[in-house]
């Protein structure tokens, strides 16, 4: 089983080059007060509301990430695949 707080993490430190990273610092805080779920939502939140363009690959982590947190994959999650037509 995957540590999925160290897997946003990862996730969200890979953004910094794209994304200011005052903005994933904050996403990330919220994992230091249990809130995992919260805190990958903001950071998809965050690539969609200032159009980050991210690989494919981040975007399976992206579905690996919300199939382990048994979330639903809405549009929250398909608007920011890079692939969408």
């Amino acid at each position: 089983m995957m540590d999925i707080d160290k897997e946003i993490i990862k996730f969200g430190e890979g953004l910094k080059d794209r994304l200011d990273p005052s903005l994933i610092d904050f996403a990330l805080d919220y994992i230091s007060h249990s809130e995992v779920i919260l805190a990958f939502e903001t950071l998809c939140d965050y690539i969609a509301d200032y159009e980050i363009k991210i690989r494919k690959d981040e975007y399976q982590k992206i579905i690996d990430i919300v199939n382990n947190l048994g979330l639903e994959i809405d549009s929250r999650y398909t608007y920011i695949n890079p692939e969408k037509v």
